[in-house]
């Protein structure tokens, strides 16, 4: 089902949903995992969790992408500097949505390490162990883009808010996975 002018279709609403959840969830994980000591199976039952969800997200996020592509986008309301301002965050938040996964798993890879997802295997590592790499993107992926998602956040949710409070359109109502767009 396509988007239609007024509402983004079901898929992409599931989708939006779902990955947010997910990216919640990683985050919960891994902010969970350091409550344990270091030798505490706990504390890697959580990292599986946060890996597990981040591959998840990555994997989602490519099929959001590819079905957003085909499917259409509903109007998009505001003004001549809203509109420009809210495609800019949406595709950086696609972006980090796909940089974040990819930097953590490379992160993984370089410092030689596996990564158990879902308890049921592990992605072995297919590049030469490089801990300095390793430590750039564990940089970029731990400082950079959670902050960036972070600022990328408020202004999406600020933006929903504004434009459902205060300017009043259907620009929120779009994206809910409930209710009715006007």
């Amino acid at each position: 089902m396509a988007s239609t002018p007024n509402s983004w279709s079901k898929s992409i609403k599931t989708l939006h949903w779902l990955i947010a959840f997910f990216i919640l969830f990683a985050w919960g994980s891994v902010e969970l995992h350091e409550f344990y000591e270091k030798d505490d199976p706990m504390r890697g039952w959580w990292m599986v969790l946060h890996f597990s969800l981040g591959f998840s997200v990555l994997l989602l996020g490519l099929f959001r992408l590819y079905w957003r592509a085909t499917h259409g986008r509903p109007t998009l309301h505001g003004s001549a500097f809203q509109k420009p301002v809210s495609l800019l965050v949406q595709s950086l938040m696609y972006i980090i949505m796909l940089g974040m996964p990819l930097t953590g798993l490379l992160m993984r890879q370089f410092a030689g390490r596996d990564t158990t997802l879902f308890w049921l295997f592990d992605l072995p590592s297919f590049v030469t162990k490089n801990i300095d790499l390793a430590k750039q993107l564990a940089f970029l992926h731990k400082e950079f883009l959670w902050n960036a998602l972070l600022v990328l956040l408020v202004l999406h949710i600020g933006g929903a808010l504004w434009h459902h409070l205060i300017i009043k359109d259907n620009t929120l109502r779009q994206m809910l996975p409930f209710g009715k767009t006007k």
